[in-house]
């Protein structure tokens, strides 16, 4: 008889691949990027256990394999990653449990548990995208602590200081500074069935909680790399001088205004410092990302807000690696609903997604930003793609304070 096989079965982390190139990355972050990894009261953690960790940068996973190592880990992963063909294959092969972003996903809960019951370590990013503007972004749905105590076993946490200055999203290249990595428990099994859900979401968010500009003002770490600033039009789109919005461009290590030529240069502590006498600027990329909610939040309190662009729609078609071009129309933001209204396979249509079932929208800088309908992902490639984050930023403040 043919042995039955579980659905939500998934493969263990293939040892040849993991124990080539973790060690390496552990080695090569230690001597290139003076990754520094500290575990505190680990002695007595023991598989299975649940691994969280803050998602500051793009080398997040490597960071977290070389803390942990040599444990091998399931991660959680967006889905997206497995609608390339390679990387579907690379995931698989190392066990990554797929999960769509900001949705109540069942089957990536049930393969959790099912690498759990097997005795295993599962490590999951709670905030779910990368940072922003170097603290922790994304929407850590509360769903998280539901989680922890469902499963009800030891959490430990991995903090890294350093890893959104090393290499932000905003950015192709990485930056050589300092990056300080902490291992410690969070809670054990037993405390994960007596606190109360909102003191394991408490006590997890806090544990990973960074804030790399904070830290880098603390004790100023110099960073070496090239054209240090190019990309960050991507997350900053508000000039501070004359107010213009999506009229920042970034070249070699300057960010100038196109309309008054306000103009900023980034130094190797990655801190802005002013061209002249009369320019306005921020120190940090924290602050200026601060200045443009606080202007956004006042637009938003027109009930009448609306936001638009121009844009392409893409939709990821059954069978089909990739998003496949649908068309090209205009997207509208309200308080009420992001709307698309265009071309969809050669038909004029309005495809309209109420803000009440977005708490966060997914985005690639300098490439596209995403709307999830359940499992069905709706991909905006904006005209002006310097856009993107106030999209972003204005979902997260109408989440906040107009759909909850």
């Amino acid at each position: 008889m043919k042995k039955r096989t579980d659905k939500n079965a998934v493969k263990k982390p293939n040892a040849l691949l993991y124990f080539c190139v973790a060690p390496f990355f552990r080695v090569y972050y230690r001597l290139h990027y003076h990754q520094t990894i500290t575990k505190k009261n680990m002695e007595d953690i023991k598989p299975p256990y649940l691994v969280v960790a803050g998602h500051a940068g793009w080398l997040d996973f490597a960071i977290t394999s070389a803390a942990m190592f040599p444990h091998r880990m399931n991660y959680v992963g967006a889905y997206n990653f497995f609608r390339d063909p390679v990387l579907k294959h690379v995931m698989t092969g190392m066990g990554v449990i797929p999960k769509h972003q900001f949705t109540n996903d069942i089957a990536a809960i049930k393969k959790i548990k099912y690498c759990i019951n097997q005795g295993r370590i599962v490590a999951l990013f709670p905030h779910g995208c990368l940072s922003n503007e170097g603290r922790p972004g994304g929407y850590a749905v509360f769903g998280v602590a539901k989680l922890i105590k469902h499963l009800g076993v030891p959490v430990v946490a991995v903090k890294t200081d350093g890893s959104y200055l090393t290499r932000p999203r905003w950015t192709k290249t990485a930056r050589a500074g300092r990056m300080e990595t902490t291992v410690f428990p969070v809670l054990m099994a037993e405390e994960t069935q007596t606190l109360s859900a909102e003191a394991v979401y408490s006590r997890v968010m806090d544990a990973i909680d960074f804030d790399d500009y904070a830290w880098q003002r603390k004790h100023p770490v110099p960073f070496k790399g090239r054209n240090l600033a190019e990309g960050v039009e991507y997350v900053l789109y508000r000039c501070p001088k004359c107010g213009e919005e999506f009229t920042l461009k970034s070249e070699g290590n300057r960010l100038t205004c196109e309309v008054c030529g306000n103009t900023v240069r980034m130094n190797q502590y990655l801190m802005f410092e002013p061209e002249n006498e009369s320019t306005v600027y921020f120190d940090g990329i924290d602050k200026w990302y601060d200045f443009q909610t606080e202007c956004l939040k006042e637009e938003l309190e027109d009930e009448n807000f609306r936001m638009t662009a121009q844009t392409e729609l893409r939709f990821a078609e059954p069978e089909k690696y990739g998003y496949q071009h649908q068309g090209f129309g205009e997207i509208a933001l309200t308080r009420e609903a992001i709307t698309y209204t265009g071309t969809v396979k050669g038909e004029q249509k309005e495809i309209i997604l109420p803000m009440k079932l977005i708490p966060m929208i997914p985005y690639a800088a300098g490439e596209y930003i995403e709307v999830a309908n359940d499992a069905e992902v709706h991909r905006f490639i904006l005209a002006d793609l310097r856009q993107a984050m106030k999209w972003v930023i204005a979902v997260g403040l109408i989440r906040e304070k107009y759909s909850s």
